[in-house]
């Protein structure tokens, strides 16, 4: 049956049709809306069946795939081994023949673990920076022991009842179809996912009389447990802790997922802390005056997540000029958890120019000048006395206009200024 007989929609039905469809069938078919037990396990399996088939017919890269190959699952690397078993595939009746029959009712069953849990753990900047313990309840779902998952109380006269699975018919595998080359699709056995390819599986208890008293018929217990979570010191957003076979048990699946906690790092530093982490590096900003960029700095910096403070001093006569950026090694982010290595804090400095008319006297700009290096002027104009002007209007910008750009057209922007010349460049007269 395929997926579009599922819902009861035609194979062009649109994706209106299809999610009407779905939502009739599965308020029809939902476990918590059937009274009746005797078909409520059917109706399980149907429900199951309809949600499947929903997923892939809602999704339209899924629909495609499946109306051209009959599954949505990717096709094989043609670049390995995979690729070269198909003739051995097709050599041994594989199922390759346009009539589909073929196949084998000993196909491998699927992975026999349950899913893993992923769990984001927000952790706060300087947590992630110092390590961080974390201590909670966990719960989970596991296995009933009592009933070993079955759901049914214990009797003496042998197993739990089972009843054939509707999704395979009984038979543990189902056949679909798989792209086996560009153009070439072949029919393949698969094992059922509803049954874990045993054809079977234990009914639910039909009355309270034959439930398992510790699960009420679940066949799944709820267990809770204290779980400690240790945040290594120089944690990184996204950073995985895993707790192997902690994550919920499933029935029929002898081995057990893991929980992983994925770390989740604010951004935002403590009070008082001024820092940002670009990797494994910090970065901070810093203002200082024009004087202390010239003789010497000695200035408290910024708290840092592990609680120190950090004072910048510069030795006398060391200039930090206009771009420069200070460097402090070993003062940025982690490189280990025992605090061995680290990475470095990177200082942008904004250097604070005086503003205008700040001297008291003209007498001060004299003893400036006095006291300051004086650099030659690049200056090679011989000036001529009698055809020299003194330019006394000026002002000062923080930037060039857009168009004076490095990218840019030196001329572009002549022309339209003045509205001298059309888009093509050529002079027109003026208008009278």
């Amino acid at each position: 049956m395929s997926l579009y007989d599922t819902l009861g929609v035609s194979q062009d039905a649109t994706q209106v049709e299809i999610k009407k469809a779905y939502r009739k069938l599965a308020l029809q078919h939902h476990p918590d809306k059937v009274t009746d037990d005797s078909v409520r396990e059917e109706s399980e399996v149907r429900f199951k069946e309809i949600t499947a088939a929903y997923e892939v017919l809602s999704d339209e890269e899924k629909r495609s795939k499946y109306d051209t190959y009959g599954d949505t699952a990717d096709g094989p690397d043609f670049e390995d081994e995979s690729f070269m078993n198909f003739f051995t595939q097709f050599n041994s009746g594989f199922g390759f023949n346009g009539g589909g029959g073929g196949g084998f009712p000993g196909a491998q069953p699927g992975d026999d673990r349950s899913d893993d849990v992923q769990v984001p753990l927000k952790v706060s900047m300087a947590d992630c920076y110092n390590g961080k313990v974390f201590k909670f309840q966990s719960k989970r779902k596991i296995v009933c022991e009592k009933c070993e998952g079955s759901g049914w109380r214990r009797r003496s006269g042998g197993p739990p009842p089972q009843t054939n699975c509707k999704s395979c018919q009984g038979r543990g595998y189902k056949e679909q179809l798989r792209r086996v080359a560009p153009g070439m699709v072949a029919q393949q056995t698969v094992s059922c996912g509803m049954c874990h390819g045993k054809g079977k599986y234990v009914s639910k208890p039909t009355s309270e009389k034959n439930q398992c008293k510790k699960c009420r018929g679940q066949g799944m217990i709820e267990e809770a447990k204290p779980l400690t979570v240790s945040i290594p010191r120089g944690s990184r957003h996204g950073d995985r802790i895993v707790f192997e076979g902690e994550a919920d048990q499933e029935v029929g699946k002898s081995k057990t997922g893991d929980l992983i906690f994925i770390v989740d790092e604010g951004t935002e530093p403590p009070e008082g802390v001024r820092l940002e982490r670009r990797g494994y590096d910090l970065i901070t900003n810093i203002s200082i005056s024009l004087a202390e960029a010239i003789t010497g700095l000695d200035r408290t910096l910024t708290k840092t997540l592990d609680g120190r403070v950090l004072k910048l001093s510069t030795p006398a006569g060391k200039v930090i000029s206009p771009g420069k950026i200070i460097k402090v090694e070993q003062e940025g982010w982690p490189l280990n958890s025992h605090a061995t290595k680290f990475g470095d804090l990177y200082v942008l400095v904004d250097i604070v120019f005086p503003r205008d008319n700040w001297f008291a006297e003209k007498s001060d700009l004299l003893k400036i000048r006095n006291i300051l290096p004086s650099e030659a002027a690049n200056n090679d104009v011989k000036a001529d006395p009698g055809n020299t002007e003194q330019v006394s209007d000026m002002k000062l910008v923080d930037q060039l206009p857009d168009y004076m750009g490095s990218n840019g057209d030196q001329y572009a922007h002549e022309g339209h200024a003045s509205g001298a010349f059309p888009d093509d460049g050529t002079p027109q007269c003026a208008q009278q």
